[in-house]
């Protein structure tokens, strides 16, 4: 399988399909790449090249017991780009990867970003605080799913389903095999990465990041979303990147490349074909 060496020796598993314009996918918390899967196949008939990796603590890249903050995940990111060779390229990105991509452009830079898609973003800063006063409770958006992956990781996933989907408003199926897909490659990945994870996604302020994204992005976002509220979340990230297209699926919540993948594969393909 292909692995490229992040900075501290670990091993990033990551795959590339297709020919033809290169768009890079960055998952988001508790799956890794595998979230994609509805994406992939068409973008590459569509005459996309699709790249996926995993990051640090997810599936089958190592799960080291350090480096799950922002500055090191993109950092990660970078060394990918660097072992592909990639001198453009178009993102797209779920949950937190929105925040690895910005922390990746404050860092590093955007000159090799030609476009970019953010898809149901944690960003720009997740839990309230005094400077911070349009933030998310800790005491409901934290606590309760933190202390529930550490004391039945496998109840708090299968009861997260109904939210994570929203079945009544999905305009694709979302069937139990599914469902029970997802779980399962969840329970795979290691506690601690993902109790970390989830930390800092939601500690980290992404907000001076926000100003990276210099390039043409689209933000998209379900009006109905449980996990990263709308208001709180895509609607202030919109703002503060300047020039952004802002798309709405109303009744949608956190899970659209499932939910509503044919619409949103069509987007991908118009926005980054434009």
């Amino acid at each position: 399988m292909p692995y490229c060496n992040a900075s501290d020796g670990t091993r990033l598993f990551y795959t590339v399909w297709g020919k033809g314009r290169p768009l890079l996918f960055i998952h988001g918390g508790n799956i890794g790449s595998e979230m994609w899967n509805f994406q992939i196949p068409q973008l590459v008939e569509e005459g996309f090249q699709c790249i996926v990796y995993d990051q640090r603590g997810f599936s089958r890249s190592d799960w080291p017991s350090s480096g799950y903050d922002f500055d090191t995940l993109a950092e990660d990111l970078n060394c990918l780009i660097s072992h592909l060779q990639l001198e453009i390229f178009s993102a797209v990105t779920f949950s937190f990867g929105a925040g690895v991509l910005g922390r990746y452009l404050s860092n590093f830079g955007a000159a090799r970003v030609e476009k970019a898609m953010l898809i149901s973003a944690i960003t720009p800063c997740f839990l309230k605080s005094a400077d911070n006063p349009e933030g998310l409770e800790r005491e409901l958006y934290y606590d309760p799913f933190r202390a529930a992956l550490m004391s039945d990781r496998p109840q708090i996933f299968r009861a997260s389903m109904e939210g994570f989907f929203n079945p009544t408003a999905a305009e694709d199926d979302v069937t139990q095999p599914l469902a029970d897909w997802l779980i399962g490659i969840a329970l795979q990945n290691p506690v601690m990465a993902m109790i970390e994870l989830f930390r800092a996604s939601s500690e980290t302020d992404f907000r001076k990041d926000m100003g990276s994204f210099t390039m043409p992005t689209s933000i998209v976002h379900g009006d109905c979303d449980v996990f990263a509220p709308i208001a709180a979340t895509g609607q202030r990230t919109q703002e503060m990147i300047a020039g952004s297209v802002w798309t709405t699926y109303p009744g949608a919540s956190h899970g659209l490349p499932f939910t509503h993948r044919r619409r949103l594969n069509r987007q991908i393909k118009e926005f980054f074909c434009a």
